[in-house]
């Protein structure tokens, strides 16, 4: 069986002081449907590529103050979806004090949408 693997360059790294939130995102892609998994916000396009992904409390969930997220340096995005479970894996590089710091989370959740099994992730660096 053969493993569905698509990735996807974002174009746009944003961060919303007031709201904290940070936005990883391709500018004008077509949106199909989105998946939230613990206040992550995944949108799809066409084909199931991850076309967005919204991250809400991101400090509070990276560990990190609000003003370390507003100029991130790396963020990488991978969703594993097998036909009973979906596994979301977010990683951050943050400039700090003149060091780049790793940040890491993730989340898991059953596959109720019936996503194709496979690998999908998005990445952006100095967007």
């Amino acid at each position: 069986m053969a493993v569905n693997q698509i990735h996807t360059d974002a174009d746009t790294i944003d961060y919303d002081y007031e709201n904290d939130s940070l936005f990883l995102f391709i500018k004008g892609a077509d949106y199909k449907h989105s998946l939230v998994l613990d206040n992550i916000i995944i949108d799809f396009g066409e084909g199931n590529s991850i076309k967005g992904v919204e991250i809400q409390n991101a400090s509070h969930k990276f560990g990190v103050s609000k003003y370390a997220l507003t100029k991130p340096l790396q963020i990488d995005v991978e969703l594993n979806v097998s036909r009973e479970k979906l596994e979301l894996n977010i990683a951050l590089t943050l400039k700090i004090r003149n060091k780049d710091l790793p940040k890491a989370i993730a989340a898991a959740d059953i596959n109720e949408f019936n996503i194709p099994s496979g690998t999908m992730a998005m990445s952006c660096g100095m967007c």
